[in-house]
């Protein structure tokens, strides 16, 4: 009886494959467990240390932008009342110096300034190369009982006194200074009470602080155009009239933006 050959069989090409598969996924899966919670507290870490350090860059940047924008607005008041001062109109020519020459000075926010551009009331004994601004024209620059007085409107009333032949002077002054900056609604108006002018409210014309925060003598409220009582040039200041514990109610100087800015914006 003759024996059967055996046939031997060689391995499978494709389970060869599928091991080598099967062995990859499981190498890969030892090895794949993500982040550890060390990792994610080093990270984390990380981040805190370059937030620290780049948060009060970025805030003092953001800071300076807004001041320099406040400038550039303070110039454009400037611009506009060097344009007024210099009109033809003989009533607003001689309008500009009302304020100056006025002996109504508690009526025209007079006060006392300092060459570098502050109040000298605020600054105390240290104050030098003082002189006098007086108030002219006045505009708010934050919201105050729904943004009363957002527009320029002049420092004298109607209400204040036997001062007729001076409002009409002054009068005529603003009222060129507020059509070159487009502040129409306060042109040949005289103040009616609180919330009852024309200037009164917010509008696509009025000119909002940038830079809201409170500075070394109190907090902006107000731009202000006065007239340099010596030189009788125009200066943009920034000031209160009802915002800080010590405003008196009345229009008050307390920061020089335009010329040559405080120190509290050049920094």
């Amino acid at each position: 009886m003759k024996r059967k050959k055996r046939i031997l069989h060689g391995p499978d090409p494709m389970d060869f494959w599928v091991r080598q598969l099967a062995k990859e996924k499981k190498r890969r899966r030892n090895h794949d467990h993500g982040f550890s919670l060390v990792e994610i507290i080093i990270v984390i870490a990380i981040i805190a240390v370059l937030a620290a350090a780049v948060t009060p860059v970025l805030v003092r940047y953001i800071g300076k932008a807004r001041k320099a924008i406040d400038i550039e607005t303070a110039q454009t008041i400037f611009s506009a009342a060097e344009l007024a001062s210099a009109s033809s109109n003989e009533d607003a020519y001689n309008g500009w110096y009302i304020s100056a020459e006025t002996s109504k000075k508690s009526q025209v926010g007079r006060v006392t300034v300092t060459g570098d551009g502050y109040n000298a009331k605020s600054v105390g004994q240290s104050a030098t190369n003082k002189y006098d601004v007086a108030v002219v024209a006045w505009a708010r620059g934050v919201n105050y009982n729904g943004w009363q007085n957002a527009q320029f409107k002049g420092v004298l009333d109607s209400n204040v006194g036997d001062i007729s032949d001076s409002l009409r002077l002054q009068q005529a002054f603003t009222d060129e200074f507020m059509k070159n900056l487009a502040h129409n609604q306060g042109v040949s108006t005289t103040y009616k009470g609180a919330g009852k002018n024309s200037y009164d409210g917010h509008t696509d014309t009025t000119m909002e602080f940038r830079y809201k925060k409170a500075l070394k003598y109190g907090k902006p409220e107000c731009w202000i155009l006065c007239i340099n009582c010596t030189s009788y040039k125009p200066e943009v200041w920034i000031g209160d009239k009802r915002m800080n514990s010590d405003s008196t109610g009345g229009v008050r100087a307390l920061y020089r933006l335009y010329p040559d800015p405080c120190d509290e914006y050049k920094n």
